[in-house]
């Protein structure tokens, strides 16, 4: 592998102790889980005053982006939000709360299955996740401004390659109440 030999990032000093003191244990595996830490740290750090700005936390903005994304009537389920944030169920419950006593979500029972309920963006919480995620995707570029963009490409697929390689696969789409409601309608035409 060429390494480039123009600087020593933080993780280098810690690769060479490592192998110094404890040279039986896995290097490249080592480097590869500390700078993906180390980037994550950093780029989070660089993130945060975007969502400190609009009073949100790391997981209200994902919860936020996922609805946004998911397009209109920007509604999920709060299982499906736990499976694409990687939240405990307690977790979805809290950022919901949170999101519902700020007006940016609102929650209807579902009336198909009374175990289950829909999370819906307000008015007030589409223009909110629009413009979170309009400053979160400015404050990316500039992060990433000094990282010429085929290097960008060419990190994020090995980083890709990666989490493929470890099963971190893309989960199911989730059940929409828009494509419940066509599925349903389709299966009663059917019959």
């Amino acid at each position: 592998m060429t390494r480039r030999t123009s600087g020593r990032d933080l993780i280098d000093g810690m690769v060479d102790a490592r192998q110094r003191e404890m040279p039986d244990l896995d290097r490249p595996g080592y480097e590869l889980a500390r700078r993906a830490v180390r980037l994550g740290v950093l780029l989070e750090d660089a993130l945060a005053p975007v969502l400190a700005s609009r009073n949100l936390t790391k997981s209200d903005y994902g919860v936020l982006s996922a609805l946004r994304l998911v397009g209109a009537p920007y509604e999920l389920r709060p299982s499906d939000l736990k499976t694409r944030l990687l939240l405990t169920s307690g977790g979805v419950t809290t950022v919901l709360k949170r999101l519902e006593k700020a007006g940016l979500i609102e929650r209807e029972q579902d009336t198909t299955d009374g175990r289950s309920s829909w999370v819906r963006l307000t008015n007030t919480g589409i223009e909110t996740a629009g413009a979170t995620m309009q400053a979160w995707s400015e404050a990316e570029s500039h992060f990433f401004q000094a990282v010429p963009p085929e290097l960008r490409q060419a990190a994020s697929d090995t980083l890709h390659e990666v989490l493929l390689a470890i099963g971190d696969l893309e989960p199911p789409t989730p059940q929409t109440k828009k494509r419940r409601e066509r599925s349903s309608q389709k299966t009663l035409m059917a019959l």
